[in-house]
C-alpha cells in the first residue's frame, strides 16, 4: 500500500500546480460552520439543505481549523485513502477475483484523479465512506450464506448515517430492499430490520431537534422542501460525459466479459448483479442532487473500479494486460488535467467557482446580508443572515403566508442587523413592504447597496 500513497500524491501535483481557485459549494460550507460556531442552529436559524452530520463536521472543523481550504484537502485525502484500502480488502475477503492483488486499489486511484473537486470534504465524499462500508456488510451475506442480524443491522445503520450526511444517499434505501429481496433472499423480518436500522440516525437527529424545538424545520428544509428546489449546474452534460464516459464504457465492457468469459461461483454472481444496480441508483441519484457537479458521482467510483478491475483480470495474455495497464494509467489521470485545464480558461467556470467581490473595500469587515444565491460577498464580508441556500429560502417564503413571511423576515433583520444588504434577487422593497419598523432603517443607495441608516 505504500506504493498506492506514493502514487496518489504523484497523481495529485498536477492538480495542486494548476492553483484550482475556491468553490462557491465550499464557501456555503465554511460559512456553515461558522454560523453553527456563532451558536446558529441548522435548519432553523440556518437556512440550508445540507446533511445534519455533514453540518456537524463542518462545525467542528470550523472550530478546529477554521474550516480552511487545506483542512479540506487534507481530511479529503485520508477518506479517499481509507476508500481506496477498505475497498481493496473488501473485494479480496469477498473472492471477487481470482488472485487477490492490488489491481482495485490502483485502479481506484487513477479514478479519483478524474477530478479536482474530488479532493475536497463534500457530504457525498463524507457519505459515500458510509455507504461503502453498507455495501461490504451487503457483499458479505452473499459471501457467507447467511444473513445473520449484526450484519444487517450494520447495513441498515451505515446507509442511514450516509442519508444524515448527503440527502441523495436516500436511494440506497430502496437498493438495500431491492437487492435483498431479489438477489441474497432477505426475509420480511430482515428487511423490517434493515429499515429500522436505517431509520436509526434519522431518529436520533429529529430527537435532538425536538429537544432544540426545530422538529419541523428539520423534516421542510432536509425532506419535503429540499426536493422542490431548482438545481444548479456547476458543470454541464458535456463536461460530465467528458470525464465519466470512459470509465463507465471500460466498465460496462468489463462487466460483459465478467460474465461471458468467466465461470463464476454463485456467489460472484451475485456480486455482479449487486454492483451493477448500485452503478444504476448512483446515476439515478442525479434526480436527488441540488447541485451537479462532479464530486456528487463520487460514490459511483468503487462500483467502477470492481468492474474496471475485471476488466483488465480477464485477460489471460500478459502482453495486452500490460498495454492495457499503461494506457489506463495514462489516459484517466489526463481526462482529469486536460479537463480541469480546459475549465480554468473557459467561461463556463464562473459558474463553479468562486467569484471576485464586487465593491470589495466597501464590503470589507461589514456585516452583510445577500438576497439571492451570489456568495462570493462572504469571503470579505461578515455573514449577518440565516439564508445561505437562497433557492431553499425562495421555496420556504413561497411556502408561507403573507403574514409569517413578513414576520420572519422582521425577525431576521432585528436579529442580524446587517450593515449592508445585497438584493441581487431585488426581492427586499417587496419582503418590508407593511414593515414600518423596518423601511426607515435601510436606504437605498445609488450603486444598488442598501444600507442601514443614512448615507451621505
Amino acid at each position: 500500500m505504500a506504493g498506492i500513497l506514493f502514487l496518489f500524491i504523484l497523481l495529485q501535483i498536477p492538480y495542486y500546480l494548476m492553483d484550482i481557485p475556491s468553490l462557491q459549494p465550499e464557501l456555503a460550507w465554511r460559512l456553515l460552520g461558522q454560523q453553527m460556531a456563532a451558536g446558529n442552529l441548522q435548519y432553523v436559524d440556518i437556512i440550508d439543505n445540507t446533511g445534519p452530520f455533514s453540518a456537524l463536521v463542518y462545525w467542528l472543523n470550523g472550530l478546529l481549523f477554521s474550516n480552511s481550504a487545506l483542512s479540506f484537502r487534507v481530511f479529503a485525502f485520508l477518506i479517499l485513502l481509507f476508500q481506496v484500502y477498505y475497498t481493496n480488502r473488501m473485494l479480496i475477503n469477498n473472492n471477487a477475483y481470482e488472485d487477490s492483488n492490488y489491481i482495485p486499489a490502483f485502479v481506484m486511484i487513477l479514478l479519483f484523479q478524474l477530478s479536482f473537486d474530488f479532493m475536497t470534504l463534500s457530504p457525498a465524499l463524507m457519505g459515500s465512506t458510509f455507504v461503502l462500508l453498507a455495501l461490504s456488510r451487503l457483499l458479505s451475506q452473499t459471501t457467507v450464506n447467511t444473513n445473520t442480524v449484526p450484519s444487517i443491522l450494520l447495513m441498515g445503520v451505515f446507509a442511514g448515517i450516509a442519508f444524515c450526511f448527503h440527502f441523495p444517499y436516500i436511494a440506497f434505501l430502496p437498493l438495500l430492499i431491492f437487492s435483498g429481496l431479489l438477489i441474497n433472499g432477505f426475509s420480511f423480518q430482515q428487511l423490517s430490520l434493515i429499515l429500522t436500522a436505517f431509520l436509526l440516525p434519522v431518529v436520533f437527529c429529529a430527537l435532538y431537534y425536538f429537544w432544540q424545538d426545530g422538529l419541523s424545520y428539520f423534516i421542510e428544509m432536509y425532506f419535503t422542501l429540499a426536493l422542490k428546489i431548482e438545481k444548479i449546474y456547476h458543470v454541464n452534460f458535456k463536461d460530465l460525459s467528458y470525464i465519466f464516459s470512459l470509465p463507465f464504457l471500460i466498465a460496462i465492457v468489463g462487466y460483459l466479459k465478467n460474465n461471458v468469459m468467466r465461470r463464476m461461483t454463485v456467489n460472484q454472481q451475485k456480486h455482479n448483479q449487486l454492483f451493477l444496480l448500485f452503478l444504476l441508483f448512483n446515476i439515478g441519484m442525479f434526480f436527488l442532487m441540488d447541485r451537479v457537479s462532479p464530486y456528487q458521482f463520487i460514490g459511483a467510483v468503487p462500483v467502477l473500479t470492481y468492474f474496471i478491475s475485471h476488466f483488465f483480470t480477464i485477460s489471460k495474455n500478459k502482453l495486452t494486460q500490460t498495454i492495457i495497464g499503461y494506457s489506463f494509467f495514462l489516459i484517466i489521470p489526463l481526462i482529469g488535467y486536460s479537463w480541469t485545464f480546459y475549465l480554468l480558461n473557459d467561461s463556463s467556470f464562473n459558474a463553479y467557482k468562486l467569484k471576485s467581490t464586487k465593491n470589495h473595500d466597501i464590503l470589507e469587515g461589514k456585516s452583510v446580508m445577500v438576497l439571492g444565491n451570489e456568495l462570493s460577498p462572504y469571503q470579505s464580508a461578515i455573514m449577518a443572515s440565516p439564508y445561505l441556500n437562497f433557492r431553499l429560502t425562495e421555496v420556504y417564503f413561497t411556502k408561507l403566508g403573507e403574514m409569517e413571511r413578513k414576520t420572519r423576515f422582521y425577525q431576521d433583520l432585528k436579529k442580524m442587523q446587517p450593515e449592508i444588504i445585497i438584493d441581487e434577487a431585488g426581492l427586499f422593497d417587496q419582503w418590508v413592504e407593511g414593515l414600518p419598523k423596518i423601511i426607515p432603517l435601510y436606504t437605498r443607495s445609488n450603486s444598488g447597496l442598501i444600507y442601514r441608516g443614512k448615507q451621505d
